[in-house]
């Protein structure tokens, strides 16, 4: 693959593109089949392989999900989606895997077989040492001139979650938790206390769906 450019250059080009090139000129619905792998990202006909996740990443992916599906199921529906399960916000755009997705129902005519083809409602990422530059730089411009509604970085590595939501001009603004605790303007009945996140034992799926319950003050 490295031809006619040095391991030097190549290298430049791979932190350029936050992760090890695997194929470049690669057209986007050959990126959707699956070919070059499930776990990576697509920009401008070059495929990125994304790095690994950590137990941790992967046990606050999942009690996050599972706080928000159990929103949905008890408010009025919607999907909640995981990487690897692709978003492309616009034709031009990256074809991205965000951690988590969300997708009310005004917007779920949008959730195609092998994409999102279109802007979610709530998008989370979860940083990881390697997407730290990724997630508050790149895809926050991507997901903000896209329409996403809400973005949550949560990054467990220097125990801070920044959260936005889009304003009138079109921008994303920071909404902040009041007394350690947020509330999304989403889902505007689900609140989180921003600790939860840096806990050293996660919550479990049953203890996100107790939280949501007693949120919702379901019997």
């Amino acid at each position: 693959m490295v031809t006619n450019i040095t391991l030097v250059e190549w290298s430049k080009r791979e932190r350029l593109y936050g992760g090890k090139i695997v194929a470049e000129h690669v057209a986007y619905e050959d990126y959707l089949s699956g070919e070059y792998g499930i776990h990576a990202e697509w920009i401008n006909g070059v495929v990125i392989e994304m790095s690994p996740i950590e137990e941790t990443h992967d046990a606050l992916s999942r009690f996050t999900s599972a706080l928000f599906d159990t929103y949905l199921e008890l408010t009025g529906g919607g999907r909640i989606l995981q990487d690897p399960m692709v978003i492309k916000i616009s034709p031009t755009s990256p074809g991205r895997q965000p951690d988590i997705q969300v997708l009310l129902p005004n917007r779920m005519h949008l959730l195609k077989p092998t994409e999102v083809a279109g802007a979610a409602n709530l998008v989370v990422e979860i940083v990881s040492q390697e997407s730290i530059k990724r997630d508050r730089g790149d895809k926050f411009e991507e997901y903000e001139q896209g329409g996403v509604e809400e973005y949550w970085i949560v990054d467990r590595i220097h125990k801070e979650a920044l959260f936005y939501v889009r304003g009138e001009d079109g921008l994303f603004h920071s909404r902040l938790p009041v007394d350690g605790i947020y509330t999304s303007l989403v889902l505007p009945k689900l609140k989180i206390v921003v600790n939860t996140f840096w806990e050293e034992k996660i919550p479990s799926t049953r203890e996100a769906v107790k939280m949501v319950e007693a949120m919702l003050k379901v019997e």
